[in-house]
């Protein structure tokens, strides 16, 4: 099997850590823009199987030769080139796995190479990593066990402990969508609410407890009433953190804004100036050396899926929830990985093995929760060997 891993940032690591260690990996093609950054990884991995590439993925056919002769291409770059990559994968003849969506038009336009992509027996896994990808398993699994489903909620939250400011995540993804109005199904129609609307106390799984959660805009409220059927009539998703007051200040005070200030006769672009002083995503070096300084101290991170409906009858409701090993318990497992990368990284390796193995048989363009049962299955049971353990309960009325 030999794979491509297009961009080198905090999950594309991980994806390729994972795929170096698996011994039906032949060879592990890493390729970004900047190619010093690719061969730094390279050399932290210490394997014959890694190789370093540059790419510019907004260009198809600069994807398309460096992709020659791989079985698959990991798109972990920003979700802006996902339709340049799954056309590139297409050209190539090989099959396609992205982590997270860019815009509704785009996705549309992914799905609309359905057919070209069975044609070539080719598959294309879209939104494939942790939330999206283990989300919308779980999803229809617990739809799966209903003979009508109601509502699908998720529930998300994320606490960094740290001395200073630090990003464990893209600053552009996470501030693009902070300010962002989420969207929510309701009723058969898609439907934009305001920012940081929804407010709800939730009880989150011990140790985390019982939190504030808002509104966030999300990929699974757009797809999962597209695929999952069975009467949905609602999905939506929360997100809740300590920094959360400090988000919404930041947003509503107009620092995401492009439109242009004067600052004392300069002009000055809010977005613009803030993107300059956030700090970016902390390398894997970064991450190793605040840990044993004391500065980053720790960080947890947990999923709930409720999946309601009805059951012979009767009301019900499947909650799936799936606490994230904390940043020091990562440290054991892949030092310089954080919580987030480790989880949504190890998710993305485990989906590209499993089209590339066969245990995903379906061609075409789809997303997690069109698989099957049994390669949902055999999806939850290899995080499990990855310490990503899911805990189910289920609740009647």
């Amino acid at each position: 099997m030999k794979v491509l891993v297009v961009g080198t940032g905090a999950i594309g690591i991980v994806i390729a850590s994972e795929l170096a260690k698996n011994p039906e990996v032949e060879e592990v093609r890493l390729a970004d823009i900047n190619l010093q950054r690719a061969e730094r990884i390279r050399d932290w991995l210490k394997s014959e199987k890694v190789s370093t590439h540059r790419v510019d993925a907004s260009k198809l056919d600069d994807v398309v030769s460096v992709a020659e002769g791989v079985d698959v291409i990991v798109n972990a770059t920003l979700p802006r080139f996902n339709l340049t990559i799954t056309n590139a994968a297409l050209k190539a003849k090989a099959n396609y796995v992205d982590l997270a969506m860019y815009d509704y038009s785009s996705y549309s336009k992914q799905l609309e190479l359905d057919g070209k992509y069975k044609e070539a027996g080719l598959t294309a896994l879209l939104n494939a990593g942790s939330a999206p990808g283990i989300t919308n398993v779980l999803a229809a699994n617990g739809a799966d066990r209903l003979d009508r489903v109601d509502a699908i909620r998720i529930r998300i939250f994320d606490s960094v402990e740290s001395k200073e400011i630090v990003s464990t995540w893209s600053p552009k993804v996470m501030w693009d969508d902070m300010a962002t109005e989420p969207v929510v199904y309701d009723n058969g129609e898609f439907k934009r609410v305001p920012l940081f609307s929804g407010e709800e106390i939730y009880k989150f799984p011990d140790p985390i407890g019982p939190q504030t959660v808002v509104a966030h805009i999300h990929e699974e409220p757009v797809s999962l009433p597209r695929f999952i059927g069975k009467g949905l009539k609602y999905v939506d998703l929360k997100l809740g953190t300590p920094d959360m007051p400090a988000i919404k200040f930041v947003v509503q005070l107009g620092l995401m804004d492009e439109k242009t200030v004067d600052v004392g006769g300069v002009k000055v672009v809010p977005r613009e100036l803030f993107f300059k002083l956030i700090p970016p995503t902390l390398s894997f070096e970064e991450v190793e050396n605040k840990i044993k300084a004391g500065t980053l101290i720790d960080a947890h991170e947990c999923y709930v899926v409720e999946v309601e409906g009805e059951k012979a009858g009767k009301k019900m409701t499947y909650i799936f929830s799936i606490p994230f090993p904390s940043l020091r318990e990562v440290q054991e497992k892949l030092p310089g990985a954080t919580h987030e990368s480790y989880v949504t990284g190890v998710s993305a390796a485990v989906f590209t093995e499993m089209v590339c193995t066969g245990d995903i048989k379906a061609k075409g363009v789809f997303l997690p929760e069109c698989l099957d049962v049994e390669a949902r299955e055999t999806f939850i049971a290899k995080l499990a060997e990855k310490d990503i353990k899911i805990h189910e309960k289920v609740e009647t009325a």
